[in-house]
C-alpha cells in the first residue's frame, strides 16, 4: 500500500504546482489558489485511502510478521513444506513398510507402501559392528585385540540374526528423531520391539534407560557380547599336566571404575580332577609380579570352583579376598598363572 500513497502524495504536489503557476501567470485571487490545491490533495489522500491492496504483498508481509513470531523448529518446518518435510527432534512419525535389507545390527531399510526406500537406525541402542569397532563403547569388555576380536564376533551373529528375523517381514517404523539427517527408530514386528530385542539377546548396548533393563539382565546372564567381559580359556594352557586345577574364567574389566568396582574384578579357579586339592602353598601371580596366596589351608573338591575377588571382602566358601588396595588385572591383556609351591607345577592362561 505504502507506493500508491507515495504515486497520490505526487500527483496532488504536482497538481499543486500546476495551480500555483495558473496563478500566478492568470493572476487568480492566491486564496483561490489555496483552496484548489487544498482540495486537490484531499481527492489524492481518498483515492490512496480507497484504492485496492495487493493480496500478494499483504500474504507475504503478513507470513514475514507470523515466522517472526514462530519457534526456530517450527519456522524451519514450515520452510520444509512441499519437500520431505523434517519434524522437529523429538516428534513421531509412525508409518509401516517391509524390510529389503539389514545394512549392521543395529540399522536396516525398509519400503513404503508407496514404494520408496528408507533407512533408519534402531533407537536407543548401539551394536559392534562385524569389525568389532571400539571395545570402550561397551563399558566392561576386554579393551584389547581380545575384547574386539570377540565383538566382532557378536557383530557378525547379530547381523545375521537381525536378517533373519526381518527380512521381507512387515514392520512398523516409529520414527523418532531425526536430527543431522539420520532417522532413528523404533522398528516393531507384531508389536514387540526389536530394539528391545537385539538388546535382551545381547548383540547391542542400551544408550538409554528405555532398555537399561534388558541390558542389566543380558550382563547378568552374560548373554550375547557381555561374554566378551570374561576371559574363559577353551582348553586351560598349563607348563604341567599333572595339575587338576585350572583358571576358568577371568574378568578383568568391571563396568564403570574399575577402581570402584574391585570386588568385581576377579578369577574364578576349579577343580576339573577327581580329587581333592589343598591349596595350602598355591598362589596367583599375574604379568606385573602381583601376587596372592591361598594360606588359609583351603581345599577344592572336585568340579568345586573357587572366585577370587581383588578387592576386599570377608572369605567365605567359594569365595576369597585379594584386598588389594587398586586394579590387579589389565583389561586388554595380561598372563596370569596359578603356581603349586609344593610341586613349582604352573597352570598359565593369557589373554
Amino acid at each position: 500500500m505504502l507506493p500508491l500513497v507515495a504515486v497520490a502524495f505526487g500527483l496532488a504536489l504536482v497538481l499543486v504546482c500546476g495551480a500555483y503557476a495558473v496563478a500566478r501567470v492568470d493572476a487568480v485571487d492566491g486564496r483561490a489558489a489555496l483552496v484548489v490545491a487544498v482540495g486537490l490533495l484531499a481527492v489524492g489522500g481518498v483515492v490512496a485511502a480507497t484504492a485496492p491492496v495487493d493480496p500478494a504483498t499483504t500474504d507475504t508481509a503478513g507470513d514475514a510478521a507470523a515466522v517472526g513470531e514462530r519457534s526456530p523448529a517450527t519456522a524451519v518446518a514450515t520452510a520444509a513444506e512441499g519437500g520431505d518435510r523434517t519434524p522437529a527432534t523429538g516428534t513421531n512419525a509412525t508409518g509401516d513398510g517391509t524390510v529389503v535389507g539389514v545394512g549392521t545390527g543395529d540399522r536396516l531399510t525398509y519400503r513404503t507402501p508407496a514404494g520408496s526406500q528408507r533407512t533408519v537406525r534402531l533407537a536407543g541402542v548401539d551394536a559392534p559392528g562385524i569389525d568389532g569397532g571400539d571395545p570402550r563403547r561397551f563399558d566392561g569388555v576386554l579393551t584389547g585385540d581380545r575384547g574386539r576380536t570377540c565383538l566382532a564376533d557378536y557383530g557378525r551373529r547379530g547381523l545375521v540374526s537381525l536378517r533373519t528375523d526381518l527380512l521381507d517381514r512387515s514392520v512398523t517404523v516409529d520414527i523418532v528423531d531425526r536430527a543431522n539427517g539420520v532417522r532413528t527408530a523404533v522398528v516393531s514386528v507384531d508389536g514387540r520391539s526389536i530394539n528391545r530385542q537385539i538388546v535382551e539377546r545381547g548383540y547391542a548396548r542400551a544408550t538409554n534407560d528405555r532398555y537399561a533393563d534388558a541390558e542389566r539382565a543380558a550382563r547378568a546372564a552374560e548373554r550375547g557380547l557381555w561374554s566378551c567381559t570374561v576371559v574363559t580359556p577353551e582348553r586351560p594352557l598349563r607348563e604341567s599336566n599333572e595339575s587338576t586345577v585350572r583358571i576358568a574364567a577371568i574378568h578383568p574389566n568391571p563396568p564403570g571404575d574399575d577402581a570402584a568396582a574391585l570386588t568385581e574384578e576377579y578369577v574364578v579357579l576349579e577343580n576339573a580332577g577327581r580329587v581333592t586339592v589343598d591349596l595350602s602353598n598355591w598362589y596367583l601371580i599375574d604379568g606385573d609380579g602381583h601376587t596372592y596366596f591361598f594360606f588359609d589351608g583351603r581345599e577344592l573338591h572336585p568340579g568345586e570352583q573357587l572366585v577370587l575377588h581383588v578387592g576386599e571382602g570377608q572369605s567365605t566358601d567359594g569365595h576369597v579376598y585379594w584386598n588389594a588396595p587398586r586394579p590387579v588385572l589389565d583389561n586388554d591383556h595380561d598372563s596370569i598363572r596359578l603356581v603349586d609351591g609344593d610341586t613349582d607345577r604352573v597352570v598359565k592362561v593369557s589373554y
